[in-house]
């Protein structure tokens, strides 16, 4: 009989850091601003955004060495990391079994819903990103849409699963599920199935506790770096002649 999908039994520890966040644009109503295209109006806007997004990175950096362990990414062990700007994605083997966990940090900080009625210095929101893993055996993959969540303990969080389904393995020039490729909700499966395939089954590649901690931990600080990255980016965009 299903039954609600509940999370699972343990919870995963992240100790979120108390800082004052210098990303306060982020978070406030953008002021309007009349348009004009004068070669001195131009010249003028250009140097006060360029000064404000010198501060800005100066500002975020200093939070990257004081709060999240410096410019240095952490680990994820056990896997091999590999990047592409916001797409990260984690490999290992697992005997005859190839694991792959695919993750995009955009939009994976709800800066809203963090600091919602809350103050700038209380704790740095982190990042959250859904995780796309994938079991490879021979020519099929068994495949879970993980959500990563707040655990009901402070500070902690657990992984609830959307969705799993058996696929046929893609190729390099077409990785996608076909249409046609039946999947099942997470929300509802009978207690002792969870238990052994959302929990134990799951737990026996890798994906613990602290899979979950090293994960969340590598998202927060990746996403950052990224963050600082657009503004360098910006601030060489807007300083071309």
């Amino acid at each position: 009989m299903r039954a609600v999908s509940v999370l699972r039994a343990a919870s995963r520890t992240f100790q979120k850091t108390v800082v004052a966040v210098p990303r306060s644009a982020r978070l406030s109503p953008a002021l309007a601003r009349s348009f004009t295209t004068t070669p001195k109006s131009f010249s003028a806007v250009t140097t006060q955004l360029t000064e404000a997004l010198n501060n800005e990175i100066k500002a975020e950096k200093q939070l990257e060495a004081e709060n999240l362990g410096g410019a240095k990414a952490p680990t994820v062990p056990g896997f091999t990391v590999t990047t592409k700007e916001a797409d990260v994605v984690l490999t290992k083997t697992h005997g005859t079994e190839k694991i792959r966990v695919y993750f995009n940090v955009n939009h994976s900080v709800n800066m809203d819903e963090e600091f919602e009625g809350q103050e700038e210095t209380e704790p740095v929101p982190v990042a959250l990103p859904p995780l796309d893993v994938e079991i490879t055996k021979g020519n099929q993959r068994f495949c879970f849409h993980l959500d990563l969540v707040h655990a009901e303990e402070e500070g902690q969080f657990d992984y609830s699963v959307a969705e799993f389904y058996v696929a046929p393995i893609g190729t390099e020039a077409d990785d996608s599920v076909p249409d046609h490729v039946y999947a099942s909700s997470g929300k509802y499966i009978d207690p002792t199935l969870h238990d052994l395939l959302f929990v134990q089954y799951l737990e026996e590649r890798g994906f613990t506790q602290q899979f979950c901690q090293d994960v969340v931990h590598y998202a927060t600080h990746y996403e950052h770096s990224q963050y600082v990255s657009l503004l360098d980016r910006i601030k060489s965009f807007v300083s071309k002649p």
